[in-house]
């Protein structure tokens, strides 16, 4: 009958597809809900602390807010004909860079010193990234600490700024001294950092003669070691060492960092080489893991992490680590370099003094940004 709506008839093939996309859909959902419900989880294990607050009667006053300069235009000159590091321009995030602070901190929790400080530096321009360590013993200006009443800022050993005001002091603290703002950080605290590398499954290192002295024998895994024990724990330097020939060795989480923590035998240049190494092997190791083993992973090292970031900000950055396993690494830079400082001693405690602190500025900049 004319107008008569008659049911309509699907081919064969028309419906296997049908079948098969509702399959495809299906499958697609449960790995989004999947994929749901695991970063749900592991942003609930990252400590998410923002910028700390200070009681303003504490005997460090953090002056003005951090700045905002974000990608304004420098010009060389500002360079030359600044009558000092004040004068030099402050950089932060500028298209094509964005600047993260690594940090290592010195105890159980995170309010010690920051025994370790890196500068990641991702650069989409040249895809590359790049790790700069700022030597924990360099002498600066920290800003508005006044211990001895003089109306200037005291100057102390880098590290101590973090102990004294975590990282929005330590963010000042490069800002009035090596002229980068940079927001963002993240923090994990040396008594984390086996757990991550366990997770990864070890590290394979080279170490040479001397260096084997100062990493524990296989089968010690405590900070501190039991009296009375008679394994691999317990020597005179606190543990019984590797023996055997120098050589690359396969690490458990407590050697790597050990190793990375290496201070007596050589500088505070050779350990912060160590540190950079061992954060290289780590990105290799991710690398080359399968996504299940990633997530397995990321349960065990986030509820180590320590940041200010937001969760849609650290989901963004973790977003895009893929993009990043394809850039090359950089680990040839630390702050200040060879022939930029000069030995010194202050209130008892040695240290490095900046020869000139103008060039070591141009330096970095050009370094991260050139």
């Amino acid at each position: 009958m004319k107008g008569t709506l008659k049911p309509h008839r699907y081919s064969k093939k028309t419906r296997i597809f049908t079948i098969v996309g509702s399959s495809v859909m299906a499958v697609l959902g449960v790995l989004c809900l999947t994929v749901a419900i695991v970063l749900t989880t592991m942003l609930g294990r990252i400590g998410f602390q923002g910028d700390t607050e200070y009681d303003p009667n504490a005997d460090v006053d953090f002056g003005d807010e951090d700045s905002d300069i974000q990608g304004e235009p420098v010009n060389p000159d500002d360079y030359d004909y600044a009558a000092d590091v004040l004068e030099l321009p402050v950089r932060g995030n500028e298209k094509g860079v964005r600047n993260i602070l690594l940090l290592g901190i010195d105890g159980t929790s995170y309010s010690g010193r920051s025994d370790t400080t890196m500068i990641l530096s991702i650069n989409d321009n040249t895809k590359t990234i790049k790790l700069v360590s700022i030597l924990r013993d360099t002498f600066v200006n920290i800003p508005g600490r006044d211990k001895d009443g003089d109306g200037k800022d005291d100057i102390g050993k880098f590290n101590a700024a973090y102990a004294y005001g975590r990282h929005t002091l330590q963010n000042k603290t490069i800002e009035r001294n090596f002229r980068l703002d940079i927001d963002d950080y993240i923090g994990v605290n040396f008594s984390s950092l086996p757990k991550v590398i366990d997770a990864l499954g070890g590290l394979d290192i080279y170490l040479t003669q001397k260096e084997m002295t100062q990493i524990p024998g296989y089968g010690c895994n405590v900070e501190i070691p039991i009296p009375g024990r008679t394994d691999d724990c317990g020597g005179a330097n606190g543990f019984f060492s590797l023996k055997g020939e120098a050589g690359t060795y396969h690490l458990n989480g407590f050697q790597a960092m050990q190793y990375a923590r290496i201070r007596k035998l050589d500088s505070d240049f050779k350990r912060t080489q160590r540190q950079q190494k061992v954060i290289e092997l780590i990105m290799n190791k991710a690398k080359s893991m399968s996504y299940s083993q990633l997530v397995a992973v990321l349960y065990k090292a986030l509820d180590c992490v320590d940041t200010n970031m937001s969760s849609d900000e650290f989901l963004s950055f973790a977003a895009s680590a893929v993009t990043y396993f394809g850039y090359e690494l950089k680990r040839d830079y630390s702050v200040p370099k060879a022939g930029e400082y000069k030995g010194a001693t202050i209130n008892g405690g040695a240290g490095l003094m900046l020869t000139d602190p103008k060039t070591v500025v141009k330096n970095l900049h050009q370094y991260l940004y050139g």
